[in-house]
């Protein structure tokens, strides 16, 4: 009995992905600016001088800037253009990666679209003062669907592509570091959380109005919002129930949002809008979650489905 047990388990969960992906190999500093433990994306400017370091000696690379060095430091200077970079580290144990992010200034964005990719306008489309100040990150297949956090990757955040390739988004790294930060404050209480279903990110200003949302001034036009949930493994597209009342339901998603609030007054997270949602018809509970600087909070609609899924 117990060889047909270890066989169904095998055949179940053998060829299955790793349902804790691995924190970065090594810390690092960027900038003397020390990197998140779980973040394996950070942003840079053309043109600007960039060092990276850190306590012990490693063997660093960005292949296609044809740049490399051997030390507890490894500096160089940006080429004057936006793109997108893979710094490679390594000892004689590990290796690791990470994306270096260079945005197209929002001083390049003159039209509705950007390389044929529809944008649409910001604000009333009369001015450039509501533009994103972070600039758009240009995006290839080659690193669409890397890993800019421990448990997240740019694809995460761009849920809808318009058309062929590149794509470009909006994205604030601290929204990914948040949502890190939470993940793990509800580990602490429900062990069994494993990944973050990020349901909408970044929307382009015509994506948002094609899909009803009639706000110009939305946190998903500029990269700062993300409505997700958190689950289990393996994964079946559904908040787990994080506060153990045997529902799956609404308050759930209230619980996400007391893990970021203990976060924020700790100093720990960007302080932000948060807000739990409801089951609706093509999915279950999520959550709104962004760093726009205040706690804002607005109310939503907390009636429950139904005989919700257990």
């Amino acid at each position: 009995m117990n060889t047909v047990v270890i066989m169904l388990v095998f055949l179940l969960f053998g060829g299955a992905e790793d349902p804790v992906p691995a924190n970065p190999a090594f810390a690092i500093s960027v900038n003397n600016v020390q990197l998140q433990p779980h973040m394996m994306a950070f942003t840079a400017s053309p043109g600007e001088q960039v060092t990276l370091s850190c306590a012990d000696s490693l063997s660093w690379s960005i292949p296609t800037l044809a740049l490399s060095g051997t030390g507890t430091e490894f500096r160089f200077t940006l080429p004057r253009s936006h793109g997108t970079y893979t710094v490679t580290a390594s000892d004689t144990a590990s290796v690791q990666e990470w994306i270096m992010i260079i945005p197209l200034d929002k001083a390049q964005f003159r039209t509705a679209s950007i390389n044929s990719f529809p944008v649409g306008f910001y604000g009333d489309g009369n001015s450039r003062d509501h533009l994103p100040g972070r600039g758009f990150i240009e995006l290839w297949p080659d690193v669409f669907n890397a890993r800019i956090s421990t448990h997240l990757s740019f694809s995460d955040f761009l849920g809808h592509t318009e058309g062929g390739w590149p794509q470009y988004m909006v994205l604030d790294l601290r929204l990914v570091h948040k949502l890190e930060c939470v993940l793990e404050e509800i580990a602490l209480s429900y062990p069994e959380a494993r990944g973050i279903h990020c349901i909408s990110g970044f929307r382009t200003p015509v994506y948002n109005a094609a899909i009803g949302n009639d706000t110009g001034f939305s946190l998903h036009l500029y990269g700062a919002a993300s409505d997700f949930w958190i689950e289990g493994w393996p994964a079946n597209n559904l908040i787990d129930d994080l506060d153990r009342n045997k529902r799956i339901d609404v308050f759930d998603g209230e619980f996400i949002v007391a893990a970021a609030r203990r976060l924020e007054a700790a100093g720990e997270v960007a302080v932000g809008g948060a807000s739990a949602y409801r089951w609706i018809t093509s999915h279950g509970p999520f959550v709104h979650l962004d760093t726009r600087g205040s706690a804002a909070v607005w109310q939503t609609r907390r009636n429950l489905v139904d005989n919700p899924v257990i």
